[in-house]
């Protein structure tokens, strides 16, 4: 820790590392990470505790702890427009989303929620390991800066119910998640109706964020960015002085796919549907009406993948999952039920079984007191992954 670190500061985290040790994640036991829960918190440490437990337990049910080097993100991710440039003055990663170019819409079609969680966390992890391998022996300043490019950005995409609810799915988990982690965000080559954007997140993001976002015109960028990063690292299109070999500013050879490029048709999600529905291997069944449906699985082995799709036809369901140690024990819930647009894009998912018993799926259709669903679904339960080193 720095050398302002206060006592009282340094007493605090040092209590809540006492609280969570055996359960934090690699990179986790250093204080800078503690400090941000409980700034977070106004060092209300029981509070903090709380709420990195609930981040741990998050990123484990989702299996978000082991993302790594090997994950591969799903196809579509490659059509958002997005790059890590380097780093400010103070260490800080600076990273540019060019969602003007972005197939906003598209990408909320192809990509699942969670599917739209994992890349993000994925993103976040590669940003940190990157900035802790080059900057080993420089500063580095543990928050984000963001440069979002909104030329080109389309209001007819922006106001879909799939778009705005995706958005504000990923703002709260950055939210819940990543306390303390953004620096700043610059809004440049922004439409004249991002005001009405601009307001709503007023209403949905703590002013500890939204203070933190500063709208910038085209001209005002080199001045105000050249103050606190090196020019050279972002493109002309956003103030700096950085253009591809044919000179344009917008730099389209930082990007996986060309700007402005709709993600295909192929990759679409509702495209899938119906694909389980004719798998030999999937299971129909109907949840009634106030019906709570339950798809026990029994683990053997520890560190098994449990594994799950599914859909409903024609309406929505509420998913969750819970555990218990063998029949006599009681149910513990480890993925509260919550409603899922199944009926819309199929779902799946996994959960890493670190303990053997009877897993849960849950299907919950008590809220319903008319309506039944149609019910789709194939669960399958995999041994641990075992290295060869390990044969």
């Amino acid at each position: 820790m720095s050398a302002e670190g206060t006592k009282k500061e340094l007493e605090a985290i040092q209590t809540l590392r006492e609280r969570v040790s055996g359960i934090l994640l690699p990179f986790q036991d250093e204080d800078y990470f503690l400090k941000k829960w409980l700034i977070a918190y106004k060092y209300d440490i029981d509070k903090a505790e709380a709420m990195l437990k609930g981040h741990i337990k998050f990123m484990k049910t989702y299996g978000l702890d082991k993302l790594d080097e090997s994950y591969i993100p799903c196809k579509a991710s490659d059509y958002f427009h997005t790059k890590m440039l380097g780093y400010d003055n103070e260490g800080s990663i600076v990273r540019i989303l060019h969602l003007g170019a972005s197939d906003i819409r598209g990408l909320t079609l192809a990509l699942s929620k969670m599917d739209s969680i994992r890349f993000a966390t994925y993103v976040l992890i590669c940003d940190g390991r990157r900035q802790r391998r080059e900057r080993e022996n420089d500063t580095i300043c543990h928050k984000q800066v963001y440069i979002f490019d909104l030329q080109g950005l389309n209001w007819t995409s922006i106001i879909q119910r799939s778009v705005v609810e995706r958005t504000f799915t990923l703002l709260k988990n950055y939210e819940r998640n990543h306390p303390e982690s953004l620096k700043c965000v610059y809004v440049i080559n922004a439409p004249s109706f991002f005001n009405f954007i601009h307001n709503w997140l007023k209403t949905v993001l703590p002013e500890s964020i939204i203070s933190k976002l500063f709208l910038l015109s085209r001209e005002e960028c080199p001045a105000i960015l050249g103050k606190h990063i090196d020019l050279s690292i972002l493109p002309a299109s956003v103030g700096g002085t950085m253009v591809d070999e044919n000179g344009d500013p917008n730099c389209p050879s930082l990007y996986k796919m060309p700007l402005n490029t709709p993600v295909p048709e192929n990759l679409m999600l509702y495209n899938q549907f119906g694909v389980l529905d004719n798998d030999p291997q999937a299971i129909k069944t109907t949840v009634e009406c106030g019906a709570l449906f339950k798809i026990p699985c029994v683990v053997t082995e520890p560190n098994s993948t449990l594994q799950w799709d599914y859909q409903t036809l024609n309406f929505d369901i509420c998913f969750g999952l819970s555990f218990r140690k063998d029949e006599i024990s009681e149910s513990k819930p480890i993925m509260t039920p919550r409603r899922v647009d199944s009926h819309r894009i199929p779902e799946s998912g996994n959960f890493f079984c670190e303990e053997t018993g009877i897993y849960e799926l849950l299907f919950d259709n008590t809220y319903s007191w008319f309506t039944k669903k149609e019910l789709v679904y194939k669960v399958a339960v995999l041994p641990p992954h075992k290295d060869e080193s390990d044969q």
